[in-house]
């Protein structure tokens, strides 16, 4: 599966996958374990290419994200589809989330902070 993982100005930038349900967020959870062993201070979760969340990589995300808040690190994710938002809304995930509409805009406040 293998997520893309890149750091921009020490953001780590993380592009989640097509799917992310509960045949793919095992996986993905394997491969954030890494990331999270560097206590990491900004993470931006890009799911420009996701077009589908299930519970399972909902989980997956809360997990990470208060693993990342426990060590005092931010977190924000940019670039949901419609439908990829919809369920954030629904689940009342966007007031646990902050969420920009693009990488570069999520960056810029980022960098403020």
């Amino acid at each position: 599966m293998s997520l893309e993982i890149t750091t921009v100005n020490s953001t780590i930038i993380i592009s989640l996958v097509r799917r992310f349900d509960s045949v793919t967020a095992p996986e993905i959870e394997t491969e954030l374990k890494p990331v999270l062993l560097d206590s990491p201070k900004s993470v931006l979760f890009d799911l420009s290419r996701t077009e589908y969340i299930a519970s399972a990589g909902l989980r997956v995300l809360l997990s990470t994200t208060r693993a990342i808040k426990k060590y005092g690190g931010s977190v924000a994710l940019s670039s949901l589809s419609p439908q990829v938002r919809q369920v954030f809304e629904i689940g009342g995930f966007t007031q646990i989330f902050t969420i920009y509409g693009s990488r570069e805009e999520a960056l810029a406040h980022m960098r403020e902070k």
